[in-house]
């Protein structure tokens, strides 16, 4: 069972950190619990989370997306997906990771968070072992973004 409060802050600073950042409009799909061990994306940055809620936060979109998303960033084309590009989408999930870390502890959860790592190729496997994943599909003119909150509560609030 998921709680609100391992959920919202990603959901909110995603939102904040795209439409501010990178000034586009956001539409937000409908959650969805998954149990799938896939990405579903070419391009995927996953930032480890621990403390009073441990698990992972996974970001999945296609590669065009990340390209479309970088060169929002960076303000300049990005006509290949390069080391530059990667830096600015796995920065884009460390700033929004952080932001979220912010919000939860607001709620009472202290975690830490590990540097985002990247990983290339559509359908890798990233298990999240016995934690389910709460699917946050996101739609923008520059593509969707699919982030994958998998957090569990360490101790009861």
């Amino acid at each position: 069972m998921f709680r609100a409060a391992l959920v919202n802050p990603f959901l909110e600073s995603a939102l904040t950190f795209l439409k501010q950042e990178l000034n586009t409009e956001v539409n937000r799909g409908q959650l969805r619990l998954e149990a799938s061990r896939s990405t579903s994306g070419e391009v995927s940055v996953a930032i480890g989370v621990t403390g009073d809620a441990e698990g992972i936060v996974i970001y999945s979109m296609a590669e065009r997306t990340a390209k479309a998303m970088a060169s929002a960033m960076i303000g300049e084309p990005v006509p290949m997906f390069d080391e530059l590009a990667e830096s600015a989408i796995a920065e884009m999930g460390n700033i929004i990771t952080g932001r979220a870390a912010i919000g939860l502890e607001e709620c009472g959860y202290v975690c830490k968070l590990s540097p985002p790592t990247l990983v290339s190729g559509a359908g890798v496997v990233i298990s999240t072992l016995d934690i389910q994943r709460l699917i946050i599909p996101l739609e923008m003119p520059l593509g969707y973004l699919e982030i994958s909150v998998a957090l569990r509560q360490v101790k009861p609030k």
